[in-house]
């Protein structure tokens, strides 16, 4: 027996869901217009949690775009930030920055999370004697957020990892 299980509030969650993925899209495909380029979507990842300590719940995405016409492609890192217009409303996202954060023959970018309002970008750099297509140092890339953009958070010796 099959049960379906409906709720206002499932409904609601939907929607805004959809609302959030129109805004997302719809940057996205502006930027992608601009660069004379077309996103890879399957290999679009996002994160949600607070980047700026307001307990809104933005949002930052890795996305890929190829320039039309060429082989190489460039992934970038945007920050969406929650936007609440009136007391008990949702909010809509509204984006704040991107950055170029790999692309072919640099940095390859494969995860993101945000931890302690910081984005931090999983990444795989190149060694000596790595090819052009294939990087296999491990790396981590953190951002914070800025009033005006994402700034790269410099790590000092204390705080990588199996160091003293």
């Amino acid at each position: 027996m099959l049960v379906l299980w409906f709720s206002a509030s499932a409904a609601w969650a939907a929607k805004a869901a959809t609302a959030d993925d129109t805004e997302l899209q719809r940057w996205i495909n502006t930027h992608a217009q601009r660069s004379n380029s077309d996103e890879l979507a399957a290999a679009r990842l996002h994160v949600i949690g607070d980047l700026d300590g307001d307990a809104r719940n933005d949002l930052a995405m890795l996305y890929t775009l190829r320039a039309r016409g060429q082989r190489g492609e460039r992934r970038y890192l945007a920050v969406f930030k929650r936007q609440y217009e009136r007391e008990g409303a949702r909010g809509a996202l509204r984006y704040h920055t991107h950055v170029l954060v790999g692309g072919s023959g640099a940095a390859e970018a494969n995860r993101v999370a945000i931890l302690n309002k910081t984005v931090e970008v999983e990444m795989l750099m190149h060694r000596a004697g790595d090819a052009a297509c294939c990087p296999t140092r491990p790396a981590t890339r953190r951002y914070r957020l800025a009033p005006r953009g994402l700034t790269p958070v410099k790590e000092s010796a204390k705080t990588r990892p199996g160091t003293r």
